[in-house]
């Protein structure tokens, strides 16, 4: 719930990228044990959410690791089926091209603290 009060306080000289932690979500890939964290958060006075992510995806032969081309959102809802959807079709061309899941497929993100 939106808090105008607080919000408010956040719009002064010198305050920069005011946002809101709105949820958090975790899970795991199937055969990799490591937990996967998301992240939402509403930039205050704005209506579009921001999403962050754990880890990215990078698995054998992909160049680069699967990043969204946004992390801007219009819901929470468009934010996880893209994050989500990152993970699993990277995962799942992966595995039908014979390859077993491994942990060496989630990259860290630095940023997540």
């Amino acid at each position: 719930m939106n808090n105008p009060r607080i919000e408010e306080r956040f719009r002064q000289p010198g305050i920069n990228w005011a946002r809101r932690l709105v949820d958090e979500y975790a899970f795991s890939l199937e055969g990799i044990p490591e937990m996967i964290r998301i992240r939402f958060y509403q930039v205050l006075g704005e209506t579009w959410i921001e999403a962050e992510q754990s880890h990215y995806l990078q698995t054998p032969g992909m160049r680069v690791p699967e990043v969204s081309d946004t992390q801007r959102y219009r819901s929470m809802e468009d934010a996880l089926d893209d994050v989500l959807s990152g993970f699993l079709d990277g995962y799942a061309a992966a595995v039908k091209q014979g390859r077993r899941p491994d942990i060496n497929w989630l990259l860290p993100n630095r940023d997540f603290v």
